[in-house]
């Protein structure tokens, strides 16, 4: 790909590129609280300062951190779904780069060749800890040098619930099970989109049809366990409960599998394409000590599911 891919979320599509662009600057894994914070602080840099200007994001295909750890965290969002948020918070468009095609530049030829140069940068907005720059070693305060007399907004920590909201932070609420502390801080309920898969059919003998995805694999997992939760399918959505992993009861020594039982819908879903929103959790995942008592704690977690809708 190109080192800078320009998408614009317009009704009516152009392949041209502003010549008067406020950017966002980011990672943006889950557009959070606190990345929603920064295109707001954008969005209203233009409203009162920069009407002439389209207001967008800068940001990888893939997070910086998938190559600079030996062992990076799973995302909590793809490409597709920072992309739909991005137009949700009224973003005219956005510059998605190839960060192995960006990282040996200085901060300063960044700045000159990509910012300004390729992007049309006339302002920014990033937040208190954004590095750029071969190394990482460019910060905000020489952002704002370099950028001069063009205006840098970088945006203080934001804090919800007592605590920075960061991504961190919600992979490891994500990680505790603790989805609605999770999704409060996401301001969407975390979610994948996966197609449905052939499984054992082990739902439907146990007298609760689901259906099975593999969530894609750079994404991150909540923890195991059984949740309630809301599945678009062909423009509508319906309550499920959705079990995450290794069904130690039936299936001994299996892989990690996620499969969804749909509250009210009966057809055919092999192959469509399925998103899932967690909503909240019901209970971990426990080995039983015979069928039957799974069975008998399955409808427990239906009617669970159901009080809580």
């Amino acid at each position: 790909m190109p080192r800078v891919k320009y998408i614009s979320f317009q009704t009516e599509q152009s392949n041209a590129i502003s010549e008067a662009n406020i950017l966002c600057l980011g990672n943006f894994d889950g557009v959070h609280f606190a990345h929603r914070a920064l295109l707001r602080q954008a969005k209203k840099l233009q409203a009162e300062q920069m009407p002439f200007a389209k207001c967008g994001v800068l940001c990888f295909e893939r997070p910086s951190v998938d190559f600079l750890s030996s062992n990076p965290p799973k995302h909590l969002t793809t490409l597709e779904q920072k992309l739909k948020y991005f137009a949700d918070e009224g973003m005219d468009f956005a510059f998605v780069a190839d960060f192995e095609a960006l990282q040996g530049l200085s901060p300063e030829d960044f700045v000159k060749d990509v910012l300004i140069g390729e992007c049309a940068c006339k302002a920014a907005v990033c937040g208190y800890n954004y590095r750029f720059g071969k190394g990482g070693t460019g910060t905000h305060d020489l952002l704002k040098e370099l950028l001069a007399p063009q205006p840098l907004i970088a945006v203080p920590p934001v804090c919800l619930e007592g605590d920075t909201v960061s991504s961190t932070r919600i992979r490891t609420l994500l990680k505790e099970g603790k989805i609605k502390e999770a999704n409060l801080l996401l301001t969407t309920p975390f979610s994948f989109i996966a197609p449905v898969e052939h499984g054992k059919a082990l739902g439907r003998k146990l007298g609760t049809p689901t259906f099975n995805q593999t969530p894609p694999d750079e994404m991150l997992i909540p923890a195991h366990g059984v949740y309630l939760t809301r599945c678009l399918i062909d423009g509508t959505s319906y309550l499920g409960v959705t079990n995450i992993g290794t069904r130690p009861t039936v299936d001994a020594d299996a892989p990690l599998n996620v499969e969804t039982h749909l509250l009210n819908f009966d057809g055919d879903l092999y192959q469509k394409e399925i998103r899932v929103e967690f909503l909240d959790f019901i209970r971990p995942e426990k080995q039983f000590v015979s069928v039957e008592a799974l069975q008998k704690q399955i409808q427990e977690d239906i009617k669970t599911a159901r009080e809580r809708i």
